[in-house]
């Protein structure tokens, strides 16, 4: 096959991509043909607002203090937005000032900034970015998820389209060239409420290229600490910033973990995944090294924790893996993994997260299991965030996880 037709077959296959996700994403929200987000029924907020169901209904009613949800059926059972719930939270704090329902941190409180890291591919780092970002969403929190990868994996499913929705210039890549000093005009907003985007696309594989150039060119130029700056030169009223970083050591991932105030590595129980991280690990210790020489005071970090992923519970060689590694990471490793279900993989086909699906996907049985999986690690990395802040939450948040 001569290399011009190979281009026309890629270029086609390219496409065809392209217009089978714009197909799935317009088939699964019909009619406004674009994503937005489910509904919460009552056990479900009363979950994520930290009350009891009956204190719930209670106060939600018709003509209660925070009367709101649209009613179902003939029970009055209700659902809520996730602007609902963020209203009856706030609501809530600013009644009874219980730090349990407080989300937003205070001005003592350092801005948060979680890079989820490593070199292979398939370690589902995407995944554990954008189920961490949507979860704190979910909690409260006011996120920004930052797409530092070229293939723009979780740019896709926040519905966009990276080679027609997104702009270079609406991307980190002004930042990297130097051109923007700031996130400022790369943050749009997303159909998630307190929960905002920075895209990506292929022209951060361009960056990739243009920081050592800079480097050379430019006198006392800090290539590792680009996206450091540009977040603490933005005015953001975010308490977290997530990174999700490309499958690679590069310049991306290089910025993002001196930017980061706490790393998760996700690692699935594989023997070649786990020699892969082994050497991921090698490669920053060295970097780091490297790093140090020049700027000694350079990065701090106030967790690093390594997560199991992709774990398939029933797989006797993956569990002697998981024990091994519980063995040898001490408490490096999170207590929670992220166990593999059937609901978590299909709600991945539909080109959604498994927050945005609800128990009528697959078996009922099969979701509430990944539900709990998935909301046992979010609230494991959520105690790290809140014990940074000296918050007394964490220590129950932790035990909850434990527990799970």
């Amino acid at each position: 096959m001569k290399l011009s037709r190979l281009r026309e077959r890629l270029s086609h296959a390219a496409d065809v991509c392209q217009i089978t996700q714009q197909k799935i994403v317009a088939l699964d929200n019909a009619p406004e043909d674009r994503k937005r987000l489910r509904q919460f029924p009552t056990v479900e907020a009363a979950q994520l607002l930290g009350v009891s169901e009956s204190y719930l209904r209670q106060i939600t009613k018709e003509g209660a203090e925070f009367g709101c949800g649209t009613v179902i059926g003939n029970n009055y059972r209700r659902t809520f937005t996730l602007k609902e719930l963020h209203w009856i939270l706030d609501g809530l704090y600013e009644k009874t000032r219980d730090e349990r329902y407080r989300r937003q941190r205070a001005g003592t409180e350092k801005l948060q900034v979680i890079a989820v890291a490593n070199f292979k591919g398939g370690a589902a780092k995407t995944t554990t970015a954008i189920h961490l970002s949507q979860y704190l969403a979910l909690r409260g929190y006011r996120a920004l998820v930052v797409d530092l990868d070229s293939q723009a994996s979780l740019t896709s499913l926040f519905g966009l389209q990276a080679d027609t929705d997104v702009q270079p210039e609406e991307t980190l890549y002004p930042v990297f060239r130097g051109e923007a000093d700031s996130l400022a005009g790369c943050i749009r907003r997303t159909y998630w409420p307190r929960l905002d985007l920075v895209p990506a696309n292929l022209s951060l594989s361009q960056a990739e290229f243009e920081l050592p150039v800079r480097a050379q060119r430019e006198r006392n130029f800090a290539f590792w600490l680009v996206l450091r700056e540009a977040i603490q030169k933005s005015t953001m009223d975010y308490d977290v910033v997530i990174l999700d970083c490309p499958p690679s050591l590069g310049f991306m991932s290089i910025n993002a973990i001196f930017a980061a105030t706490g790393v998760i590595v996700p690692v699935p129980p594989s023997m070649i995944d786990f020699v892969s991280t082994g050497q991921f690990f090698r490669m920053c210790s060295q970097v780091l090294d490297q790093v140090e020489e020049i700027d000694p005071d350079s990065k701090e970090v106030d967790f690093f924790r390594i997560l199991v992923a992709k774990h398939n519970v029933t797989d006797q060689n993956q569990k002697q893996i998981v024990h091994l590694m519980a063995a040898n990471f001490g408490d490096m490793l999170l207590q929670n993994p992220m166990a593999v279900t059937t609901a978590l993989d299909g709600a991945g086909l539909r080109k959604r997260t498994y927050y945005e699906i609800d128990d009528q996907v697959g078996a009922r049985q099969s979701y509430m299991r990944g539900l709990a999986y998935l909301n046992a690690v979010n609230a494991e990395i959520e105690g790290l965030m809140l014990k940074t802040w000296e918050r007394q939450e964490s220590d129950r948040l932790l035990a909850n996880a434990s527990a799970a």
